[in-house]
């Protein structure tokens, strides 16, 4: 029960963050990477998490790879869809960290 209240609320935490960010996530893969890092940090800086947001190169199309650290462990992959919308985002998101022992253990339920 302990964990799915958790993952409810990083789900719920991500969702609120992706829809409420005043960044815009642009056009070029800095600017996406700097949307996403705007839209994880809320969620994790007050669980003393330190969030780095980095866009991977990549031929230009449609979604963008960007790489994804936690306190500078376990580098995960998120492919980015230009106008993707901030649920779809936050869902992405959520099912790309939800199961790093680092959120387990820190973002509070």
């Amino acid at each position: 029960m302990v964990k799915n209240a958790m993952d409810s609320s990083l789900g719920v935490s991500l969702t609120v963050s992706a829809v409420c960010c005043p960044v815009e996530a642009g056009e070029d893969p800095a600017g996406i990477a700097r949307y996403v890092q705007a839209v994880l940090e809320p969620v994790f800086h007050p669980a003393g998490i330190a969030v780095e947001v980095a866009p991977l190169a990549y031929q230009p199309c449609g979604k963008v790879p960007v790489i994804i650290t936690l306190d500078g462990q376990d580098p995960r992959l998120l492919w980015y869809y230009k106008g993707m919308p901030a649920e779809a985002l936050s869902e992405e998101l959520f099912w790309l960290l939800f199961d790093l022992p680092l959120v387990a253990d820190r973002v509070p339920a």
